[in-house]
């Protein structure tokens, strides 16, 4: 019999751990097993051509909310072409309905629900010998014209599967692809619109075997290792162990984690403080909202103080990023509640913010409560939330267009100082920067063209222009140190006119050439000549102190590719590092920074700011693995 699993990911780098598992688990007795991974992205007729071609008697679907419709396509075409081979489906997406969806196509043979490792083993066996499927515990069968769904099947003991990550085919492409790595399954929280919710308790792996595992993974050349765990802090000793274990043996990999803050105690804190090498760890976040009232009615326990002293101190620590999430839509939530929400996670300036929208996922309470909230959402896949009780359409589609740019001008890391300029000097909040953007990115018909990196410059610039922003040199030179550090090569191209003409940036390069020392010891070290700092280096004059800007925008610096160095007599001013941001921030500063005016005016019109101008010197490396470095000299 042979077996092809498969499934559609999100992206080609990301990797099935699902159908893994399954042919980890049953390989021994069963020898002929495939893997075999597409994307949704992929025509559907190039996949349907290539399981033909494998010619095999079952094939397994791994299915979830960004595939299950492209599955069922691919499913209709299947059993056209291969009336005989039998399907069979798993994965969250139809674990909790199989009703639904054997009704909904008929061209589904099988359901797997639940832990699908030894019920999918069992239904490999009858399919093979007897064939009696009412013994198969944790699947869905059809018996004539009837559908029969079968008891569920007691929860596996982790310790008895089989390790999924040390198949030889795998190895070449652990180093280009994403490896997913559960240390445990279950939720110790009941968030209501959540499927992890759904199952009680936790159950870990043995830690010496996770150890192995992941070593064997790191030795093999993995980068980077994303753990499914829900909560992966909420045991202490065994999150502690494995932290260590990791940055032990880390060898270059990168380490993902969802986490919950606001239980991590102060001595781990503490521990990845002062010993996580920068940039192995990344914690992911989830906040959700911090409308008190909504998360007492998904049942979700959360002290967004606690959450919020967490963020800061890893923020303090500069070596893990934080992606922090926010739901729109969630019971209790309407437009200027959750932009409340915004503004108090935004104020912790985390690497990224993600901004999802409530989905209602089969199994969960919040869909069973649907009615109760008037909530109103997309029959297939994902089920997005189309208005409820307390947010109309038209806040929806609002919130997209700030979804949108947020991705666009904060997420990608494009604009970083420009963007902490605008937030902190020019706009009331951060929530209205994005929305009052969004929404000119709307009007001007923008959605629906294309844009290279120099568009979202000058559509910024138009934008900030045509709403009378005052400092807009201040802005603009902001933004051309964004651009700059926005290549890993010196650009050929800019959007902008230079300050600088031929004859003054040679006459600087002959300086810079014959006195190196006055910009860095390294650039002294390397002994450029003019000509070779012709090639690397590009020149700017800003009308402006950049120094006393970016101390107003309490020295968090970019890390879009940015090494800076003060040069000179600009020492005497180095940018205070994220530290004097930690100092001082209260529980109250938190919710009372997003309420301050407009401060532009004053901090354009400040002396610091206002004496002399500053010489941007931008030098690009020979290759991708150094970062641009940049320094500045009063002029």
């Amino acid at each position: 019999m042979k077996i092809v699993l498969t499934t559609l990911n999100a992206k080609y780098i990301h990797t099935s751990l699902a159908i893994r598992l399954l042919k980890a688990y049953s390989e021994h007795e069963f020898k002929d097993i495939h893997l075999v991974e597409y994307t949704i992205k992929d025509p559907v007729m190039n996949i349907v051509s290539d399981l033909f071609q494998k010619r095999p008697d079952v094939i397994g679907f791994s299915c979830y909310i960004w595939n299950i419709e492209e599955t069922l396509k691919l499913i209709g075409i299947l059993k056209q072409v291969m009336p005989e081979v039998t399907i069979v489906l798993g994965g969250p997406e139809v674990s909790y309905e199989p009703l639904h969806w054997m009704k909904r196509e008929a061209g589904i043979d099988f359901i797997v629900n639940g832990d699908g490792e030894e019920t999918f083993h069992h239904l490999l066996q009858e399919l093979r010998d007897d064939r009696k499927f009412h013994f198969v515990y944790g699947a869905a069968y059809r018996k004539g014209e009837e559908i029969i769904v079968n008891p569920p099947r007691p929860k596996s003991d982790l310790n008895t599967l089989p390790t999924p990550h040390r198949f030889p085919e795998d190895i070449p492409d652990l180093s280009k692809r994403i490896v997913y790595f559960e240390t445990s399954r279950g939720c110790p929280f009941n968030c209501q619109f959540c499927l992890s919710s759904i199952e009680v308790g936790v159950r870990y792996y043995d830690i010496e075997r996770v150890k192995s595992d992941l070593l064997y993974l790191i030795e093999n050349g993995a980068k980077i290792i994303k753990f499914l765990d829900r909560t992966f802090n909420i045991n202490r000793n065994y999150a502690m162990e494995m932290f260590q274990f990791l940055i032990d043996n880390h060898q270059g990999c990168v380490f993902q984690f969802e986490i919950t803050a606001d239980i991590m105690r102060p001595e781990v804190l503490d521990f990845l403080s002062n010993n996580a090498p920068p940039g192995i760890f990344r914690f992911e976040i989830g906040v959700q909202s911090t409308n008190d009232e909504t998360n007492e009615l998904v049942k979700r326990r959360q002290n967004f103080k606690k959450l919020s002293r967490t963020v800061m101190k890893i923020k303090e620590s500069r070596n893990i990023d934080q992606h922090l999430d926010l739901i729109a839509g969630l019971p209790m939530e309407d437009y200027t509640t959750f932009r409340k929400t915004f503004n108090d996670v935004f104020v912790m300036e985390p690497e990224e913010l993600q901004l999802g929208f409530l989905k209602m996922l089969r199994g969960t309470g919040l869909r069973a409560q649907a009615a109760k909230y008037e909530y109103t959402y997309m029959e297939h896949a994902p089920y997005e939330i189309l208005s409820s009780h307390m947010m109309t359409f038209s806040d929806i589609i609002r919130l997209k267009r700030l979804e949108d740019v947020l991705e666009k001008y904060w997420n990608s890391h494009r604009m970083d100082h420009t963007a902490k300029y605008l937030i902190r000097h020019v706009f009331d909040s951060p929530f209205d920067f994005f929305q009052e953007f969004g929404d000119y990115w709307e009007e001007r018909g923008w959605q629906k063209i294309g844009h290279q990196l120099e568009d979202l410059f000058t559509r910024l610039q138009s934008f900030l222009i045509d709403r009378g922003t005052p400092s807009m040199d201040i802005i603009t030179g902001l933004m051309k140190l964004d651009y700059f550090l926005g290549h890993k090569y010196k650009p050929r191209k800019i959007w902008w006119d230079f300050v600088l003409d031929k004859s003054d940036w040679s006459s600087y390069l002959r300086d810079i050439a014959a006195n190196p020392g006055q910009i860095s010891a390294q650039l002294a070290e390397a002994g450029l000549s003019e000509r070779e700092l012709q090639k690397y280096t590009v020149l700017e004059v800003l009308p402006f102190s950049l120094e006393a800007v970016l101390e107003s925008i309490s020295g968090l610096r970019a890390d879009g590719g940015s090494e800076e160095e003060e040069a000179g007599d600009a020492n005497d001013g180095t940018v205070p590092s994220p530290e004097s941001l930690i100092q001082g921030v209260t529980e109250s500063s938190l919710e009372e920074s997003v309420q301050t005016t407009s401060s532009a005016v004053a901090i354009a019109e400040s002396p610091s700011v206002r004496e002399g101008r500053t010489l941007l010197i931008v030098m690009y490396q020979q290759n991708e693995s150094q970062r641009a470095q940049y320094y500045t000299l009063p002029l």
